[in-house]
C-alpha cells in the first residue's frame, strides 16, 4: 500500500488552507487600516463661526472644531480660513474617538457655481 501521494496531497491542502486563511484575514483587516486612525466627515459647508465648522452631511449637520493645528488644504495647496465658504465641499479628518471633535485636517473642494455661472 503506497501512502506517499496521499500525504503530499494532505500537506498541499493544508498549506492552501493556511494561505487562504491568511489572505482572508488581511482582506478583513484592510478597512480598519484604511481610515488611518481618523473618522471622516464629508459634505458641504453650512457655516464657520467661532472656530466651529458646520458641515451638512447625508445624515444631518455636524459641528467640528478648528484649532491652530488644523491643516487646511485646497487643490493640494495650503488653504486659508477664507477658503471655508458656505457650499464648498469638504472632507474633515477627526482623530478616532475624539470627544471634542477637533479637526486634524480639512480638505476643501470646489463650491457650486453661483450667479451667472450657475446657468451655464
Amino acid at each position: 500500500m503506497n501512502l506517499k501521494p496521499r500525504i503530499t496531497t494532505t500537506r498541499t491542502l493544508a498549506r492552501l488552507q493556511a494561505v487562504s486563511l491568511a489572505v482572508i484575514l488581511v482582506a478583513l483587516a484592510m478597512p480598519a487600516f484604511a481610515h488611518g486612525g481618523f473618522d471622516h466627515v464629508m459634505g458641504t459647508i453650512v457655516k464657520v463661526a467661532d472656530n466651529v465648522l458646520t458641515v451638512k452631511t447625508a445624515k444631518g449637520n455636524v459641528d467640528v472644531k478648528l484649532d491652530e493645528k488644523t491643516e487646511l488644504t485646497k487643490n493640494g495647496q495650503k488653504g486659508q480660513l477664507a477658503d471655508l465658504t458656505p457650499g464648498a465641499r469638504v472632507v474633515v479628518d477627526i482623530p478616532e474617538g475624539s470627544k471634542d471633535k477637533i479637526a486634524h485636517s480639512v480638505k476643501i473642494g470646489a463650491a457650486p457655481p453661483t450667479g451667472h455661472d450657475a446657468t451655464k
